[in-house]
């Protein structure tokens, strides 16, 4: 079939323009009838008729009658059509017409996105719309992680840019390293290590790292319980082992009996400063074992909870200068965090649930 003998209607109805309200108010002031105007304009006589209703602004005019009622009204009432008024009443229509854009529809979920990702507790952007989402703070606002990265790409959101935005994670290939094998032995394995740990099903198996300060002089050492990502952290004065062996003594003088429930193995990287495996085990309190060299992936865990710890302590954070209150504010901040992996429950949810089930 032809363009010519296509049966498909061509649109016929056109809107009212500039000039065609301008032909209204003349031919009204003139006294002609919108049946008479509607002819003229080749327009519907009920479109003449809704566009003089919308565009009509009432007038008030001197009586020149005088009467000797009272109640006679002294001005008269008049409704008169302005093209100007008709003009501008079309332009605000079509700025509501038509879908509205997906970022005027969550104005709420963004403005508090934003909150959150500039809040001291440095939520990000996906920590923040999952919570939303799993709460129900905002029915009908729904966004995904990716559209609200893109958006501030494009430049959508006037607040934030990346220059707000946490570092964005960047994965480097593993590199293969050929000799694995420990230069000092300070105990056992990871090779060792139950199967249970590596699956995450059991509660009670940490991952330990220090945290190097300003200068390479001051540290602060990590734990991390895998299976609830519930964190710890320290002060430590120096590299010594027996630091750590004291910061072991001080969780079993708080967790008494219930030590060896919640603190049934612990694995470490190859420093020295974890070199004191009897310590950290007497009196069979807990089972500590010894990663592969060069192999950070094996306590994933931890390094990425070290990765948050940064986000408050930047690389180059003199840590003797930070109060225990400080640290305390961190780890609330952390532990508290939705998190995806949980489907934005917080570590504290989950370990104060493993912990009522010891207790």
């Amino acid at each position: 079939m032809s363009q010519l003998e296509c049966i498909t209607k061509k649109r016929e109805f056109k809107h009212l323009t500039e000039v065609d309200r301008k032909i209204i108010e003349i031919l009204l002031k003139a006294g002609f009838s919108m049946g008479f105007i509607a002819k003229v304009l080749d327009k519907s006589k009920s479109t003449i008729s809704r566009e003089i209703k919308r565009a009509s602004v009432i007038e008030y005019k001197v009586n020149s009658y005088i009467s000797k009622d009272p109640n006679y009204p002294t001005s008269i009432e008049k409704r008169v059509y302005y093209a100007k008024e008709g003009l501008r009443n079309y332009k605000e229509n079509r700025k509501r017409c038509g879908r509205k854009s997906k970022v005027e529809q969550c104005k709420k979920l963004i403005r508090y996105v934003i909150r959150k990702v500039k809040s001291k507790k440095k939520i990000s952007i996906d920590s923040a719309i999952g919570n939303a989402k799993k709460k129900n703070y905002f029915p009908g606002q729904n966004v995904s992680t990716k559209t609200f990265y893109n958006w501030i790409d494009k430049g959508l959101l006037k607040r934030i840019n990346n220059f707000n935005l946490l570092r964005k994670i960047g994965r480097k290939p593993r590199k293969k390293v050929g000799n694995k094998e420990r230069k000092r032995i300070y105990g056992k394995s990871i090779e060792e290590r139950p199967i249970s740990v590596k699956n995450r099903e059991e509660f009670g198996h940490w991952e330990g790292d220090l945290i190097v300060g300003k200068d390479n002089k001051s540290y602060l050492c990590s734990l991390v319980e895998r299976k609830t990502r519930k964190g710890l952290l320290f002060k430590v004065c120096s590299k010594e082992s027996k630091n750590i062996v004291e910061i072991l003594d001080r969780l079993k003088a708080k967790y008494g009996d219930n030590f060896i429930k919640i603190f049934k193995t612990i694995t470490f990287d190859n420093g020295s400063e974890f070199s004191d495996s009897i310590g950290l085990e007497k009196d069979n309190r807990t089972n500590v074992y010894y990663a592969h060299p060069y192999s950070s992936y094996e306590r994933g865990s931890n390094e990425n909870w070290n990765g948050l710890v940064r986000r408050y302590f930047p690389k180059g954070s003199d840590f003797e200068s930070v109060s225990e209150e400080e640290i305390n504010v961190v780890l609330n901040y952390i532990n508290t965090m939705p998190r995806k992996l949980f489907e934005y429950k917080t570590a504290m949810e989950l370990w104060e649930k493993e912990i009522n089930a010891i207790y």
